[in-house]
């Protein structure tokens, strides 16, 4: 009797393990979906500070953190013997998380960066169910024992291609575009400073502009996010472009937002002098927030240079005149 009652016991503690592995798998899996599709709003504060100091920008900051989530799932899941005990760091990682956060938001003069109610639901909600899992510690396991090796390798293997796979992820800087929208006015950010090393469809401009992609998949480009009242973009076509180069030059027209006031500019000085170029244009209606000009320089599909102020540094020394 006292033997059944042992291997009862056992399936019960077996199946709390379980289940503590999985749902907490599936907690750092629905956080890092919903922070890819929320964008940098649901970046928590402290780590967006933190990441500043590393030289990183939100975006950034918020792919290396859904890599982590997402390694800790997959960690969670593959790990055994040790899983529950991974679980359990993993929850208690994400409550001191949501914790931080709360305490952030709940700062004297703090204000959420653009999340809404979100920004002080979401971090309050993962606390609770991390909570949860706390509470309920990991026994040992009747799984079979995994070598030091094969952890190691899954180990290695996991953190790999999830963080692989979150830096290449499409983030947006909604922390710019809800700031906006709480003014009525509708923005989409094309995030210009991480598009190095990415290619359109990475950096998620290709879905705006979708013929981007088709257009520099292959050979050298160069790629001018331009507006026609802007003197400056007018000096980067006739200093660098105007003379034949073997890129493919692609112009890109930045048009402003519906039913906004034109700024001025520099008056109307026509159109840029660009006979060669393919035109493109990006949808009308947002505020695209980009500054023009804005250039980028491709290769094979990929931004190898990114420039909106020094273009000497992607288009080289201008010809002598």
């Amino acid at each position: 009797m006292s033997d059944e009652a042992s291997n009862e016991r056992a399936v019960n503690l077996d199946y709390r393990e379980s289940h503590m592995r999985v749902g907490v798998a599936c907690l750092l899996f629905a956080a890092a979906m919903f922070q890819w599709n929320g964008g940098t709003s649901w970046l928590p504060t402290w780590l967006a500070n933190m990441g500043l100091r590393f030289g990183l920008d939100g975006a950034d900051s918020l792919r290396v953190l859904i890599g982590l989530e997402l390694t800790g799932a997959g960690l969670c899941l593959g790990l055994r013997r040790i899983g529950a005990k991974v679980a359990w760091a993993c929850a208690l990682a994400a409550a001191f998380v949501s914790l931080a956060e709360l305490a952030a938001l709940n700062a004297p003069g703090a204000v959420a960066a653009g999340a809404g109610a979100w920004a002080m639901l979401m971090p309050a909600i993962v606390l609770a169910v991390a909570v949860l899992f706390l509470v309920a510690k990991p026994s040992p396991s009747a799984a079979a024992p995994q070598s030091a090796l094969s952890v190691v390798v899954t180990s290695i293997l996991a953190f790999t291609l999830m963080m692989g796979m979150a830096t290449r992820l499409s983030i947006e800087n909604t922390v710019k575009t809800e700031a906006l929208a709480n003014q009525g006015v509708k923005a989409v950010d094309l995030a210009f400073e991480s598009w190095k090393g990415r290619t359109f469809a990475d950096a998620g401009v290709a879905k705006h502009l979708p013929r981007l992609t088709a257009e520099t998949l292959e050979g050298q480009a160069i790629v001018v996010f331009y507006n026609p009242k802007c003197g400056q973009c007018h000096e980067v076509f006739d200093r660098w472009l105007a003379s034949g180069r073997s890129e493919k030059i692609i112009a890109v027209m930045v048009p402003a937002a519906e039913g906004a006031i034109e700024a001025a500019g520099d008056g109307d000085i026509g159109d840029i002098n660009c006979p060669d170029c393919i035109r493109l244009e990006l949808p009308t209606g947002p505020t695209w927030l980009i500054t023009t000009p804005s250039v980028a320089v491709l290769s094979e599909g990929v931004i190898r240079c990114a420039a909106d102020r020094d273009f000497t540094s992607c288009l080289g020394a201008p010809p002598a005149p």
